[in-house]
């Protein structure tokens, strides 16, 4: 078996709502061809998003997927994107494995730039099967104030759960999301939520 890092394509688009720059960029990284890709760009030998069955007003981020031949997980891909998305500017890169893509899991990572929040890092993982797509997301945030406070202003309906170890409070939000938050420092906080779909 080859190494896969060596087939590895890291996909990265910004956009606002729907919208994206174009760029095609190609880095080369001790012998390791990384290209990157905006959603108005398309690789030579990709289809387009339209003619793979993917809609001209799905996200940049399901353009780009569906692009570099994900089509499985569209949905979910276009899900995560809109959700995440709603209100904040997003810039994402994907780990693309060797192909058939559509048949193997890919991973996501995000910079969210939330209009009411701090920055968030966000990950993203989908895996198509034979029952649909498998998919699940987390957000990574640090809060300057105690976690107290960011309970009290960001989270005050979402229940308490167990805690996880002797350092991470958790807050169970339903169905399959939780909201872990570690102090950070004298006066600091770190949100971890994630959710399995």
């Amino acid at each position: 078996m080859g190494d896969p890092l060596k087939s590895t394509r890291l996909h990265r688009a910004r956009h606002r709502s729907h919208a994206a720059a174009g760029l095609l960029a190609a880095l080369a990284l001790g012998g390791l061809v990384v290209p990157a890709f905006a959603a108005g760009d398309q690789p030579p030998t990709a289809p387009s998003a339209e003619t793979a069955g993917v809609p001209n007003s799905a996200t940049a981020m399901t353009q780009v997927a569906a692009q570099a031949g994900v089509l499985s997980c569209a949905g979910r891909i276009e899900q995560v994107a809109r959700f995440l998305g709603a209100g904040n500017q997003i810039s994402f890169l994907f780990l693309m494995p060797p192909p058939p893509r559509d048949q193997r899991l890919v991973a996501l990572a995000m910079e969210i730039a939330n209009k009411d929040a701090p920055s968030a890092y966000g990950s993203a993982e989908f895996a198509a099967s034979a029952q649909g797509c498998g998919a699940s997301y987390e957000t990574v945030t640090y809060w300057p104030v105690q976690c107290e406070a960011v309970v009290a202003k960001y989270f005050p309906a979402v229940r308490k759960a167990p805690a996880l170890g002797k350092s991470f409070a958790a807050l169970d939000a339903g169905g399959n999301t939780r909201i872990f938050l570690m102090p950070a420092g004298a006066a600091g906080c770190v949100t971890i939520k994630k959710e399995l779909l």
